[in-house]
């Protein structure tokens, strides 16, 4: 061990010295000195379709920073729902038995001198067993699957990103960590209720004020997150993503963001995308992947999301 390195054993020593106890100082230097646990981290989006890039642009930010990072896919449901014909003209569903996908696992960007690692494995995160009487007529779910995965990776893996299918409802049982995307199509500047005359004789929309602003976005693109089952859940932060060139100024957004802040929801940036990004549902090609142009758009975002992962207290869900 390198002359100055410092111990727990070492810093509980110093801290008894000062009048502390020897074990209580021991405790708090183990826990200091103990590794961090990966995050396990999934974003919240109402439509994800379009925001596949923006993941996997965060992603290869972190690994090329040199974290090493696990997209942690969702496969395709398997299940096949066939209906057949039941008494008193009803039909009935029922489950016909199929083979699950085999799980598969990729690289797709590593750095050649160091760390940095970003990897894609995709596999089924649940099962399904034949429905009972008993929960009428719902196949039972079970979630191991995920929950295994999970844990194959804790120890190789510095971040874990979960893409389900499914991207509005968050795993609470899985991940430590929530992020929202918002998705914006029209960026909300005018009042579009109310008009004024232009100069030309043209009718524009009153103008909203950075807060105005802040509200509206709130209510139309994380009005998911309030729905049912109404479940408790704690944000580490909001990115921004507009399909089109926003007609608004850098201090016009600090002023969005400032209010989204003031509202509890810590703002992480904006991707100004400028139009739809293609293909749709796909994370980024790897040639995409391994130009530093194109991850270099992502690294602002990914330092302040990883940023607000790591501030957060062990243990919190």
């Amino acid at each position: 061990m390198p002359k100055n390195q410092s111990t727990a054993a070492q810093t509980a020593r110093r801290a008894s010295r000062s009048g502390g106890k020897y074990t209580e100082a021991l405790r708090r230097a183990a826990t200091n000195d103990a590794p961090r646990p990966p995050h396990v981290l999934r974003f919240l989006a109402e439509r994800s379709g379009n925001l596949y890039h923006l993941v996997g642009g965060i992603a290869a930010a972190w690994a090329y920073s040199g974290q090493r990072v696990l997209l942690l896919e969702e496969a395709e449901d398997y299940w096949r729902w066939t209906m057949r014909p039941g008494s008193r003209g009803r039909r009935k569903k029922e489950i016909e038995p199929a083979t699950p996908p085999e799980p598969t696992t990729s690289t797709l960007w590593s750095s050649p001198d160091g760390p940095g690692l970003l990897t894609r494995h995709t596999c089924m995160w649940e099962t399904r067993h034949p429905a009972q009487e008993n929960n009428r007529g719902f196949p039972l779910t079970d979630r191991s699957p995920l929950a295994a995965a999970v844990a194959d990776a804790i120890g190789a893996y510095d971040v874990i990103v979960l893409l389900p299918r499914h991207w509005s409802y968050p795993d609470r049982d899985i991940a430590t960590a929530h992020a929202v995307l918002g998705e914006i199509d029209v960026f909300p500047d005018t009042d579009c209720r109310t008009v004024l005359p232009g100069p030309g004789g043209e009718e524009k929309g009153v103008p909203l004020s950075p807060e105005q602003s802040a509200a509206v976005l709130r209510e139309r693109c994380l009005g998911f997150l309030f729905g049912s089952p109404h479940l408790p859940i704690a944000l580490d932060g909001v990115i921004w993503q507009s399909n089109w060139e926003l007609p608004v100024d850098a201090d016009y957004l600090e002023g969005v963001d400032r209010d989204m802040n003031r509202a509890g929801l810590r703002p992480l940036g904006w991707s100004l995308a400028g139009r739809r990004p293609l293909p749709h549902k796909q994370l980024p090609e790897p040639d995409q992947l391994k130009d530093p142009d194109f991850v270099q758009q992502y690294q602002l975002i990914a330092e302040r999301l990883r940023a607000a992962l790591d501030a957060r207290p062990v243990g919190r869900k």
